[in-house]
């Protein structure tokens, strides 16, 4: 075998060989400069613009999705929002009663709780149908046209509610000819199931807050029904506009959609399967075409995004790669303008070639810093979007921990380090409950699971307090509390347990505002296999006629306009939901007393 003995070069020769190929190759450097920059330039500039186009699209697509993904999630919360009202008014006893004798007194009493009800929901209409289709009652009594007498049997909500028990239905309104979405609820005799369909309960809301609200964004965003009709959208003329027939969009599966004598949207084909091109002004421009099902229903939500920063990186890549051709070609040039030098023509081109690594990377560090802004940008809308409910949220544990801080000053200035240092813990914790709260804001959004554990009864009492701290306070009411030592741990879930106390402490506050002893008492007690709290004011109590009917919804012994009365009955069911029970009673004492029992988490193995 013959072995072949590696060559090695010298920098004599290395500096002849490169001379060499200099002088071949550079001959005649500027014929070679022109070249490169008539037929290189614009090939790395296509090239890079295509690639760059590539990249920001994809990440414009993926964030198109999350922001489609948000709108359809604000559109099924505005769906789900109010849909517990009907079902709730459907198991009413006046309504019932209402349904099987319609007396001038019941239909006047009802009209008037419908209105107050729907001023409160800020809903289009609240009505009461009987068996035969007929409006009963309506929130609209006294308005015109009013849709008591008015018979709506061939609506497709009531057919269903009658037949099903529920229905959902999108129309415009034949008698207010204002549209929106119905929401029906069957009402049966005697509220008893397998009892006779009495009538149905019948809520009407309006999409103008939830169209303002995407009005904000920087997406055209749109909802069309089965038929491909137009009829939410932050677009004016867009509304009860068809979608075109050729246009790539996923739309629910219909059997012969009618949309002949409606109006088309002014789309154009874009270029691809999922662009449009629209005319806005004197000039056009495209957008990337994102839907997606809405899931329970016939809808259809999409989501029109932008192409401008696509088009804007593609261009900054193609100047960049047409520059760096170009200097390329420049440094070509120079290095064969000097090739009988080896030396310095190696040094400039290692200059030269530094010099390009540092332009690319400041080219290529600035096009990430685009991205980073423009991911940014999409972030801050949405969060936009729920800073009004963070707001309100965070409110109270925002104000307790200005409290803790401010006593915390005072105790140090007294000289009391470990009271400081108490005070410093509940902020932490309110700061842990904070971020308690913006999770389970997170969590309503995509319906939280409800999960079941173990809860601090007397942490929960704590940290209720100190969200009530502050108006407490302005309202001169003494607090007294006698918890046990240790922790006795329930069964239950921390965020709602709090919300049960907040509610029993804030109305057990709101009956001892008139008194001239404003004391609340809360106890903690381990009874066998349960815990009892009780929340104990020294108000007048409660009146025995209102006792039985003291956790029903809508009841209220309130003011007008101070609730809805459904803090108690959601309070009641919650409990239930961790499998206890909350009960109401007069103190012999004086003073309403409210008792929460629910089972021990602590003993059991």
């Amino acid at each position: 075998m013959v072995r072949i003995a590696p060559t090695r070069w010298t920098f004599s020769q290395s500096r002849d060989w490169v001379a060499r190929r200099a002088s071949g190759l550079f001959a005649r450097p500027r014929r070679v400069m022109l070249a490169v920059l008539v037929v290189g330039m614009p090939l790395a500039a296509a090239v890079a613009a295509g690639l760059a186009a590539d990249n920001a699209g994809e990440s414009l697509r993926e964030q198109g999705s999350a922001q489609l993904s948000l709108y359809e999630s604000n559109l099924r919360t505005e769906l789900e929002r109010h849909a517990a009202v009907p079902m709730v008014l459907a198991r009413d006893q006046e309504v019932a009663d209402l349904l099987r004798d319609p007396s001038p007194e019941r239909v006047d009493r009802m009209n008037r709780k419908l209105e107050a009800i729907a001023a409160t929901l800020k809903a289009s209409a609240l009505y009461v149908m009987n068996g035969a289709g007929t409006t009963v009652a309506a929130s609209n009594w006294n308005a015109s046209p009013s849709f008591v007498g008015q018979n709506f049997s061939y609506r497709p909500y009531f057919q269903s509610a009658m037949e099903q028990g529920e229905g959902h239905h999108f129309a415009l309104g034949t008698t207010s000819l204002v549209p929106g979405y119905y929401t029906a609820q069957r009402v049966v005799a005697e509220n008893r199931t397998g009892g006779r369909a009495a009538g149905v309960v019948v809520l009407k809301v309006g999409f103008q807050e939830l169209e303002r609200a995407w009005s904000h964004g920087q997406e055209k965003v749109l909802v069309s029904d089965r038929d491909g009709v137009v009829f939410i959208t932050n677009v004016e003329g867009w509304r009860y506009n068809a979608l075109p027939r050729r246009l790539p969009v996923t739309l629910p599966a219909a059997a012969a959609p009618a949309t002949e004598e409606i109006p088309t949207l002014p789309w154009a084909f874009g270029g691809a399967s999922d662009r449009i091109t629209l005319r806005e002004g004197n000039a056009e421009r495209r957008y990337l075409l994102q839907s997606a099902a809405v899931p329970g229903g016939d809808w259809t939500i999409h989501a029109l995004t932008s192409l401008a920063p696509v088009a804007t990186r593609a261009q900054q890549a193609g100047l960049l790669a047409a520059a760096v051709v170009a200097l390329a070609a420049l440094t070509g040039h120079a290095l064969a303008q000097r090739r009988l030098n080896l030396v310095e023509r190696l040094a400039l081109q290692e200059e030269a070639r530094a010099e390009l690594e540092r332009r690319v990377a400041a080219a290529t560090a600035e096009l990430r810093a685009t991205e980073n802004e423009l991911t940014q940008a999409a972030k801050l809308a949405a969060l936009g979007q729920m800073s009004a409910a963070m707001a309100h949220e965070i409110n109270q544990p925002l104000a307790a921990i200005r409290s803790f801080a401010d006593n915390a000053v005072v105790l140090l200035e007294r000289g009391r380090p470990d009271s400081v240092r108490d005070n410093l813990a509940e902020i932490a914790d309110l700061t842990d409950r904070m971020a308690a709260i913006t999770r389970s804001l997170k969590g309503f959004a995509r319906r939280a699971s409800g999960t079941l554990g173990a809860v601090s009864a007397a942490a929960a009492v704590g940290q209720a307090l100190a969200l009530l701290e502050a108006r407490l306070r302005r309202d001169s009411v003494t607090v007294d509390t006698d918890l046990p030592p240790g922790s006795l741990l329930v069964t239950g879930e921390d965020v709602r347990l709090q919300q049960v106390l907040v509610n029993l402490i804030g109305n057990a506050a709101d009956a001892v505002r008139a008194s001239p002893r404003r004391h609340v008492r809360i106890t903690l007690a381990a009874e066998g296999e349960e815990a009892v709290l009780s929340v104990r004011d020294s108000g007048p109590g409660i009146a025995e006629a209102d006792l039985p009917r003291i956790f029903v919804p809508f009841f209220t012994t309130k003011e007008a306009g101070d609730g809805l009365g459904l803090g108690l009955s959601i309070s009641h069911g919650i409990v239930e939901d961790f499998g206890g029970s909350l009960t109401a009673a007069n103190h012999p004492e004086g003073g309403a007393l409210f008792t929460i029992r629910l089972k021990r988490r602590d003993i059991q193995t």
